[in-house]
């Protein structure tokens, strides 16, 4: 394979994060250049403010650029959001034969022909003319009436139909989150949106957990994304827009402090169970625009986020309960994303579904550079959008380094300032 530039991007309700890297092989992926900025103009994955969401891209972009000393190119990024929709669909096609009687031998060729059997058959159906498949995901496949058949390639057989879920991502909202990164000034292709869930289970998620039945719950600023897995395949997806925002939300009002400043006691002082905190301690609260500061029990900030947390999970057990059985669920709950950093969340989580939870960071043995940065769940997404794009079969564009007078302008720059510094004394 060549040595190609990736970039991946995401974009967050929260926060933005890209990382610019260079393939080498599948397995080898070398970081050249990582940044992260606060997010502006983006809420539960949706585009509010196209201008403040392309000039945070462009900066955090911009940054990476920097650190990389090479052009972002290839860049792909994520998409979640309630507008995401599945339906589960077969395909079905003839495999050619040189004799009537005789089975013909099934191929990739046959493989891709059957997968786009099934995602024709649900884009012609009423209410997707406004809708992008984002992706396509066989479940099993059935030759002449044999299923749950994972791997068909090289078998033969007469008819080859598969179950497949297809993923949707309505038109509007993935135009205007490519606008963004057009005005920022880089170019987005088509197919590179990639479902959130899809990226964060490349880089959280082993093959046991994928095989012996998985529920990854990623809780990021704006939504939670929550993703079923059982005997290797993702099954299902769906979006709850509740998540860390709406934590924020409930501090600043509970607590008469601004947004930031609730950003921050959630962040330092956050326990999702009340009873495990100290009821003697208090905490600073700052005012409003100038207002007197007071203090608060952390007892009384801890019941507040308690009972966002409990709601928005019991939302999204609510979502889930009639997909899955417990019993299917052999390695229980994988919890990722900004707000899995909220102490004694795994233990509410646990005490909803009743399955273990593990809180994980992205598995970064594919990795190498400087990436010690990544060792964080806030970088899943990203360290997960590398992953699939240096899985995928592709010529990507050839790697730009950035202009030759970049590194003398720095040098430059520096120059003026000690001549300055010099002059001045």
């Amino acid at each position: 394979m060549k040595q190609n530039i990736i970039t991946a991007l995401d974009i967050g309700s929260s926060n933005i994060r890209c990382i610019i890297a260079k393939i080498k092989t599948p397995e080898h992926i070398e970081v050249l250049g990582i940044s992260q900025n606060p997010s502006e103009g983006i809420e539960k994955g949706i585009v509010k403010d196209i201008q403040a969401v392309a000039e945070a891209v462009k900066k955090t972009i911009k940054e990476a650029e920097n650190a990389a000393s090479t052009k972002a190119i290839n860049i792909f990024t994520n998409v979640t959001g309630e507008h995401i929709r599945t339906v589960l669909s077969d395909g079905r096609i003839s495999i050619p034969t040189n004799s009537p009687n005789e089975p013909g031998e099934i191929t990739q060729e046959h493989i891709d022909q059957v997968i786009a059997d099934a995602r024709n058959s649900v884009k012609i159906q009423k209410g997707f003319e406004r809708s992008q498949i984002l992706h396509a995901i066989p479940q099993c496949f059935i030759i002449d009436g044999q299923d749950d058949i994972r791997n068909p390639i090289r078998m033969t057989g007469f008819h080859l139909m598969t179950k497949v879920l297809t993923i949707f991502g309505e038109v509007t909202p993935l135009r205007n989150l490519a606008k963004c990164i057009e005005l920022a000034g880089y170019d987005l292709e088509p197919d590179n949106f990639i479902l959130n869930h899809i990226a964060i289970s490349e880089a959280v998620l082993s093959d046991d957990e994928r095989r012996l039945g998985t529920l990854l719950i990623d809780i990021g600023g704006g939504t939670c994304d929550l993703s079923l897995f059982h005997r290797g395949v993702l099954e299902k997806v769906l979006v709850v827009p509740m998540a860390g925002a709406d934590i924020t939300e409930d501090l600043a009002i509970g607590l008469k402090t601004t947004l930031s400043n609730a950003e921050y006691i959630k962040t330092h002082y956050g326990v999702a169970l009340a009873n495990s905190v100290d009821p003697d301690m208090e905490i600073e609260i700052e005012g409003i625009s100038g207002r007197a500061s007071q203090r608060k029990s952390q007892l009384l900030v801890s019941h507040v986020i308690q009972h966002r947390v409990e709601e928005m999970l019991t939302l999204c057990y609510e979502h889930l309960k009639n997909f899955y059985t417990p019993e299917l669920v052999t390695a229980g709950i994988v919890l990722t994303g900004g707000t899995a950093k909220l102490q004694e969340i795994d233990a509410v989580v646990k005490n909803i579904f009743n399955l273990n939870v593990k809180i994980a960071t992205p598995n970064l043995n594919r990795l190498n550079g400087s990436i010690s940065r990544l060792e964080d769940s806030d970088f899943a997404t990203c360290v997960g959008l590398l992953y699939y794009a240096a899985s995928l079969d592709r010529d990507y564009k050839n790697a730009v380094r950035l202009p030759g007078n970049f590194q003398a302008s720095k040098l430059l720059d520096k120059i003026k300032n000690i001549i300055k510094e010099f002059t001045s004394s």
